[in-house]
């Protein structure tokens, strides 16, 4: 009889994590996918395509380098009769290996050891930092019989389960006394101090540091760092480029530039803009988005731009301070020029990072006792993770980094993130409806990490996956998790239907204006109220910050004293959701509604008389 061979390959979560930019990002995850896909390239070689459980893909051309298919990092086969589980581990290997190593070479072909008195990069120590990097693992099982598939593939995940516990780990080779990586801080540095001397001793320029090797004047990198900035997509001329994290934050206000762009002043203020950035000699080739990410109006260039406090970066490589003083001076006079007509201050500073994972999937794979069972689940992922891509970035304007499976991560447009995400959940839903029971179908619980763009990419990477545990507590859950760098981050989560639908209202409450923008606050510090209450006291206590609740809400004058109290159809919604969900969620909720409406406000055309 046959075997259910399982591979896995690792490290994941902290091989994507480990990302200061976003290009480092969405390399890991690309880089994970392509040797996953290679795998499952070999084995359908090997075994047929009808032998691939997963990942479900349609056609074997899914498969290959140039397909924009994403894939998870476990292959599951049927091996046929005749075939050896270890031989074909072992051609997995190979095909990974040798992935892997295309990969490695067109990212250290990016860089250009010239600088004077070099080479400052130690290859032989990068080559084999990044063979230590990626864990093939395997395990099999024979089918005892022609209807044995599930008892053979639960016995092989039991026993993967078991080799990941029971790993053996040997000293690595190229350990040394030099400084860690800046990104993880667990390889050594490939770059030589004396290259990073030469910026103390004025002879070698900053600027000349990241054309040749992609890092700034304090930026270690290992082998493993240096292939995620170096990395590039064989087919696409612009793989190596990646949306900023500036960029991304201003998605809400690239969205009015696109609706005004038929006005000629805005074309003209950006080309003045743009005109002094040259005049300047900034280095704008390196404020480039890919060619197929170009704007209506800003053209190729990176929306970070749009942020005041991103054009000083600009001007790094000029020694003279007072010529960069003058000059950042002057960039800004014509950014602000631009701002003035589009009639805004600056683009809302916050991004947002979505991450979906289903619920009970181990239940509803358990639950296909036949191989065509399991092969159709494989299938209906492999569906949602194409339609994943269209959600996200046809129609939500987003950024996918990764669909694999029932899993998401992307960039999504704070405007728009929370209708993503539903949108997400209920396609999810709808695709593996029949995959489970009536009272626990698969579902998928969603998390929104919110960040300030100048803060590191890690940092808003734990943000969001901190955002989907919360979810995933609950289960068909949403939760969104904002930091806004000062004190602690701001959370909230619920089921769908729920948590998402008060956002949705109190984001129209505060575009309209319909709001205080104060009574939030007020309200989480009158929640606080109840903290170490107990028994009757707490019912009594209850019942008096209830009422106080609602006495905040009556006194507050929305439209900034415009209007006497609020409108009796808000209070009306406002003062249930009181007593149903808390006073404290209900307050995180409207504060985080606050900022949801900040970019959805920038996101729409100015009103007539509205002040820039």
């Amino acid at each position: 009889m046959g075997h259910v061979l399982i591979l896995s390959i690792g490290p994941v979560q902290d091989f994507i994590a480990s990302a200061r930019r976003s290009r480092d990002l969405w390399f890991g995850s690309w880089l994970l996918s392509e040797l996953s896909k290679a795998i499952g390239l070999a084995m359908v070689r090997a075994c047929g395509f009808e032998a691939l459980v997963f990942p479900g893909v349609a056609r074997v051309d899914a498969l290959l380098t140039a397909s924009e298919t994403s894939v998870a990092n476990k292959i599951v086969v049927r091996v046929p009769d005749g075939n050896d589980p270890a031989d074909l581990a072992n051609r997995a290997r190979e095909a990974l290996e040798k992935r892997l190593e295309q990969v490695r070479e067109n990212a250290f072909e990016q860089i250009k050891d010239k600088v004077e008195g070099g080479p400052y990069f130690r290859n032989e120590r990068a080559l084999q930092q990044i063979s230590e990097l990626i864990e093939l693992t395997w395990a099999s099982t024979p089918e005892d019989a022609p209807d044995d598939y599930q008892k053979a593939r639960q016995h092989t995940e039991a026993l993967l389960a078991a080799r990941f516990n029971t790993r053996l780990w040997g000293s690595v080779p190229w350990g040394d006394s030099v400084p860690k990586s800046s990104i993880d801080g667990l390889r050594e540095s490939v770059l030589q101090e004396e290259l990073f001397d030469r910026i103390q001793q004025g002879l070698t320029s900053a600027e000349e540091i990241r054309r040749n090797y992609g890092v700034g004047p304090s930026e270690r990198l290992c082998g493993v760092g240096l292939l995620k900035r170096h990395g590039r997509r064989e087919s696409s001329r612009y793989g190596h480029r990646f949306l900023s994290t500036g960029h991304l934050a201003a998605w809400p206000l690239l969205e009015r530039i696109t609706v005004m762009a038929a006005d000629e002043q805005i074309q003209k203020a950006w080309d003045n803009y743009i005109g002094t950035l040259r005049l300047l000699q900034a280095p704008l080739d390196e404020a480039e988005v890919p060619r197929d990410r170009g704007h209506e109006v800003l053209g190729p260039y990176d929306g970070s731009l749009l942020f005041e406090g991103r054009v000083a970066e600009l001007f790094e490589g000029v020694i003279d301070r007072n010529d960069r003083r003058l000059r950042t001076t002057e960039a800004r006079k014509a950014l602000a020029g631009f701002l003035h007509v589009v009639g805004t201050q600056a683009p809302v500073p916050y991004y947002a990072i979505l991450l979906a994972d289903g619920d009970r999937m181990g239940e509803a794979i358990d639950r296909q006792a036949s191989f065509e069972g399991h092969k159709e689940l494989s299938r209906k992922l492999d569906e949602f993770a194409r339609e994943a891509r269209k959600i996200v970035e046809n129609d939500h304007h987003g950024e996918l980094i990764y669909s694999g499976g029932d899993d998401v991560l992307a960039f999504v447009p704070l405007h728009r993130a929370v209708a993503c995400a539903r949108q997400l959940a209920e396609q999810f839903e709808k695709l593996l409806e029949t995959f489970g029971k009536p009272d626990s179908c698969p579902t998928l619980s969603v998390g929104i990490g919110i960040s300030h763009f100048m803060d590191p990419m890690g940092q808003g990477l734990n943000l969001a996956r901190h955002a989907e545990k919360l979810a995933k507590t609950t289960r068909n859950a949403l939760a969104v998790v904002v930091d806004k760098r000062s004190g602690p981050a701001t959370e909230v989560s619920g089921r769908w239907g729920t948590v998402d639908q008060d956002l949705d209202v109190f984001v129209e409450m505060h575009v309209q204006d319909l709001v205080p923008d104060g009574a939030a606050y007020e309200l989480r510090e009158l929640g606080r109220l109840l903290d170490g209450a107990t028994g009757e006291d707490k019912t009594t206590l209850k019942n008096l910050v209830g009422k106080e609740a609602e006495r905040i809400l009556r006194r507050k004058q929305p439209a900034h004293g415009a209007k006497a109290e609020i409108a009796k159809k808000d209070l009306d919604y406002l003062t249930p959701r009181l007593a149903e969900e808390g006073i404290p969620a209900i307050a995180d909720r409207l504060i985080i509604a606050r900022l949801l409406a900040e970019a959805q406000i920038q996101a729409s055309l100015p009103t007539k008389g509205e002040a820039p």
